[in-house]
């Protein structure tokens, strides 16, 4: 299933961003950038809540292009420490969760090497728009104190099995194993 193109806002500061300027950001992304999705963890509840995040990050020694995109597709970079001895900085530009959706969907059309992982990690927030939940039950205290029954809702295991397989085939795709 391929992500609808125009299934988000654009995400550009400047709604007049030209073609060639994306063609160009697409091809930085092609050959410098990690496209996937971040899993984190935590304990809530007594139950392991999982939480799947879009990221794209894009990692330069030239300083120059990572502002380039982030004036064109706003958000910030960084600067991070030579990672070898005598090494160059490393410039970083990092957008997460429907920013980093916004912009793979903006770049879509022009991506050649990533846009196998694009289109899953472009699947993952239409799962996030329209998740499955399932509803449960449970007693919550009030601010008096007094215990009530609630009705609460989560991702159901369902919803949760697919969005954990969109993680491994990013994965796999990123490791070249498929």
């Amino acid at each position: 299933m391929l992500a609808q193109a125009n299934a988000f806002r654009i995400p550009l500061p400047d709604q007049s961003v030209k073609p060639m300027d994306l063609a160009y950001i697409a091809g930085l992304v092609d050959g410098e950038a990690y496209i996937g999705i971040k899993k984190d963890g935590s304990l809530t509840n007594g139950r392991l809540a999982r939480g799947y995040h879009e990221r794209i990050q894009i990692r330069m020694v030239d300083e120059e292009a990572i502002r380039f995109i982030s004036e064109t597709l706003g958000g910030n970079y960084y600067k991070e420490k030579p990672h070898a001895t005598g090494g160059r900085p490393l410039y970083c530009y990092q957008a997460n969760d429907l920013k980093a959706a916004e912009i793979l969907n903006a770049l879509q059309p022009y991506l050649k090497v990533k846009r196998r992982v694009a289109v899953r990690v472009l699947q993952l927030r239409l799962r996030k728009e329209n998740p499955h939940k399932t509803a449960y039950r449970r007693n919550i205290k009030t601010r008096w104190g007094y215990e009530v029954p609630a009705i609460r809702h989560r991702l159901s295991e369902e919803e949760l099995r697919l969005r954990e397989q969109l993680y491994i085939e990013c994965k796999a795709i990123n490791s070249g194993r498929i």
